[in-house]
């Protein structure tokens, strides 16, 4: 499996090689292997129990971050569209649906706030007073609800990770099964390999 330094080797080979004349694609491509390169780094720090903690946090709670994203980023494409449509010909911050995305996520970390209040054009009453009720409800909904039950599911995993590393982890379902078993393998219920299989004439014997 080809890693982030061989990606790094691979394209300054390539640059040098090639006389590649685009230095935007280039320091994409460096930046990028650079970056999985110090990814990388992270699974060493597994072998220790006290610095392992992030990797398994994110580990388990990965599954259920992801489920719980697509269900929001449902909820934010409907805002999305909602203000691209209506508050379009009104701010200027919701002109296309790109401006509407960084606008909404930027309300969300709580950052300029009071401008995409105040540059509401108030030519319409109806439309002014929709746009009070839109931002309000998104910004009570995505920081009051929907980051502090992200959190939550976060903070849950690592309570729960790191519960297990000092109590041990939970044995797996086949564990738990070979556990029941209780006879040895000499007892005579285990099938022996000089048993002869039951075929299918031995059957028709005895029919």
């Amino acid at each position: 499996k080809p890693t982030g330094f061989q990606f790094l080797l691979f394209f300054l080979f390539f640059y040098e090689t090639q006389s590649l004349t685009s230095y935007d694609v280039c320091s994409i491509l460096l930046g990028t292997s650079t970056m999985l390169v110090w990814l990388g780094v992270i699974r060493y720090l597994g072998f220790f129990q006290k610095y392992n903690l992030l990797i398994l946090t994110l580990r388990a709670a990965l599954p259920n971050v992801i489920r719980f994203c697509c269900c929001a980023a449902m909820i934010y494409l409907g805002y999305c569209f909602c203000g691209w449509i209506v508050l379009g010909p009104y701010h200027v911050k919701f002109r296309s649906l790109n401006m509407v995305s960084e606008c909404l996520f930027s309300l969300i970390n709580g950052d300029d706030m009071f401008a995409t209040f105040e540059k509401m054009q108030q030519k319409s009453y109806l439309v002014w007073l929709f746009s009070r009720i839109y931002l309000y409800s998104f910004i009570s909904l995505f920081i009051y609800m929907v980051l502090s039950l992200f959190i939550a599911l976060i903070t849950d995993t690592y309570e729960t990770v790191k519960h297990y590393q000092q109590e041990g982890f939970p044995e797996t379902e086949l564990r738990s099964f070979i556990a029941q078993c209780k006879d040895l393998p000499n007892s005579g219920r285990y099938r022996l390999e000089e048993e002869s299989p039951i075929t299918f004439f031995c059957c028709c014997k005895r029919s």
